[in-house]
This record gives structure tokens, C-alpha cells and sequence, in this order.
């Protein structure tokens, strides 16, 4: 019998440190259990919310329903295939991955978070995403309670995007399946990773899956506070992808606006962390709350922070940037 806890507070499971409840709480370690909870939560017409470790969302209020914190095991390898449960940790999956030398999620080190978060995000750093290892992923529908299977195609895959963050998405994933490399080819083609390699000593061309995987945990350990000293969920703000004659609009109102061209060679990733450092935010703080002393994309709660306090710091940024430039910076975490 699955264990069904209610008006369960969620302070440890957001990594801003939030302390609202959920009317009822479950943390599913199979895929039985978490099935368990969907039917008690559909018999009592309750809605289900889905967490992992919590690194990516806002808590803004009481979970009204069911919260599932989703904490299915499992890793097997095959020959260049592999299948992760959805509550493995994402960080231990990619070392787990290079000690077995299938190679491809060495420039994903280090993100925070759940393997069954990664495909809601699609995450990605230096230069890759998960959608291009992704083969396929099983998900449970929390409306039928039905487990079913869906491709690379059908998760509808951009930029931190997928089908899974649409508003009337009711998809649970359970486990995921990647296809990655047995030959230790390498993606150094971002510029900070490039350079970090050059000053190392290591020519870019040549590196190891291992020198690349080192290089980047230790630039996101430089550059981005540590979640569990200092509360955050990462990039508070995407990143704009443009097209050419959008770049070209930008590059006469900012002057020196860094871009990078995308691997489709027909859009280009401009950093917002450039807009919101060149306006002077980097560093500002607004009562119990700041934007990181380190990474102008990163937004601190400090002891006694609410949810309020950080989403009238992110509306401030948000607007004086468009006042500025006349471009929409959008939220990346989810807000609850």
C-alpha cells in the first residue's frame, strides 16, 4: 500500500526553500506506486502536480490535490542504448554514462535535477541538448492512468521547451531512453568551453568526453552559486533565440551584444545575462532577495525571502529590460 501523507509541507522538496503543503503527498519509487496515487487522486477528483527534486520550480502557494514526487530507480545499459529511471539524480547519470564510455551528455554535467525532469526542459548547456540523444521516454497519462510510450518527434523538442511544460500537459514521465556514443567525439564548439580547454592546456580539437565533462563542472562551480548555500533554481530567465535580421535589429540598439549561431545554422542564441548585467542588475538586491553577485541570470532567495518578494524582483528586471531594449525576457522555472 502506497504511503499517502496529508497537508505534507514542501519546504525541503523546492530548492528556494518555500514552505507551502500539499493537501496530499506521495513519493512513488516504482512505477506501481505512482500509478497507486494517480487512482487515488482521480477516485477523489483531486489534480496532480509532479515534482522531482524540486530545482526547477517557484512555489507561490498551497498545493491544492495530489503532489507525486517522482523517484523511480533505475539505470541499464546496452550495447550504445540506455534507460534511466525518472528519479535518478541527472548529474550521477551522465559520470555513470562516462564510466561505462558511451559518451554524448559530458557538456549536461552538473545540471540539477531528475532525469525525468530533463526532457521537460529540454535541458542544455555548452553547445547540446538532451533532445539529441533522446530516443524515446514512457510517461504516465494522469488523467486515464495509462502508461504509454512516445518518440523523439512527439515530445515536440526547442528550446528549453517540449510538449511537456504545455499548460494542459497531464504527462508523468516515468523513465527515459538515449541513444549515446561508443566513439569519445566531442562538442567544444562553445566559446567559454573552448577556452577554458585552451587555457588548460588542452587543444579543444583533441579533447577527452572526460576533459570536456571535467571543464564544464568546474565552470558551472565557478560561475553559478550552489543551490543549496545560496536558494535558486539556475537560469531564472531563457536565453533569446533569433533569427538573422532580428539579430541584426539587436546589434544597433546594444552595442557589444554577444550571440552564438545554433546548430540548426539558421538562429542565434543571444545571453540575456548581457541585458540584465548591461542594465545593472547583477548583484542588485531588493529586500530578502538578489540577482547573483556571479551570474546575472541566477535570482537568490536569502533567509526569510517569499515567493512574492522573488517574483516582484523578476517583473522589475523584466520590465526595465524591455523599456530599455524592447525585448520580452521570459521566466524559464515553472511558477506554481
Amino acid at each position: 500500500m502506497v504511503d499517502i501523507k496529508q497537508n505534507y509541507s514542501l519546504k525541503e522538496l523546492n530548492s528556494y526553500g518555500f514552505n507551502y503543503s500539499a493537501e496530499f503527498f506521495c513519493e512513488g519509487n516504482s512505477v506501481e506506486e505512482c500509478h497507486e496515487f494517480i487512482d487515488f487522486c482521480l477516485k477523489k477528483k483531486k489534480p496532480i502536480k509532479c515534482f522531482g527534486e524540486g530545482t526547477n520550480v517557484v512555489l507561490t502557494k498551497n498545493i491544492e490535490g495530489g503532489v507525486l514526487r517522482v523517484s523511480i530507480p533505475g539505470r541499464v545499459k546496452g550495447e550504445n542504448i540506455v534507460n534511466f529511471g525518472a528519479g535518478e539524480n541527472w548529474n550521477e547519470v551522465v559520470l555513470w554514462s562516462l564510466e561505462n564510455k558511451l559518451f554524448g551528455l559530458e557538456n549536461l554535467a552538473l545540471i540539477p535535477g531528475t532525469v525525468g525532469a530533463a526532457p521537460v526542459q529540454n535541458i542544455g548547456a555548452y553547445g547540446e541538448e538532451i533532445s539529441s540523444t533522446l530516443i524515446s521516454l514512457e510517461a504516465i497519462n494522469l488523467k486515464t492512468n495509462e502508461l504509454i510510450c512516445m518518440n523523439n518527434a512527439e515530445c515536440k523538442f526547442s528550446y528549453r521547451d517540449s510538449i511537456f511544460k504545455l499548460e494542459n500537459n497531464d504527462l508523468l514521465i516515468s523513465s527515459i531512453q538515449l541513444k549515446l556514443s561508443k566513439e569519445p567525439k566531442t562538442n567544444t564548439s562553445y566559446k567559454s568551453l573552448n577556452n577554458y580547454l585552451i587555457r588548460d592546456d588542452i587543444d579543444p580539437d583533441y579533447a577527452t568526453p572526460f576533459q570536456v565533462c571535467r571543464a564544464v563542472t568546474s565552470i558551472r562551480n565557478k560561475i553559478l552559486p550552489n543551490h543549496k548555500d545560496e536558494p535558486n533554481v539556475g537560469s531564472f530567465f531563457k536565453n533569446l533565440t533569433v533569427k538573422k535580421e532580428n539579430l541584426d535589429e539587436l546589434n544597433n540598439k546594444i552595442s557589444g551584444l554577444p550571440y552564438y549561431k545554433n546548430t540548426d545554422g539558421l538562429t542565434y542564441k543571444v545571453p540575456v545575462a548581457y541585458l540584465i548585467e548591461n542594465a545593472g542588475w547583477k548583484g542588485h538586491k531588493e529586500g530578502n532577495v538578489r540577482v547573483s553577485e556571479r551570474h546575472a541570470l541566477v535570482l537568490i532567495a536569502d533567509k526569510g525571502a517569499t515567493s512574492d518578494e522573488l517574483l516582484g524582483l523578476s517583473s522589475a528586471i523584466t520590465e526595465d529590460i524591455y523599456e530599455k531594449t524592447q525585448i520580452k525576457i521570459e521566466i524559464e522555472p515553472e511558477v506554481i
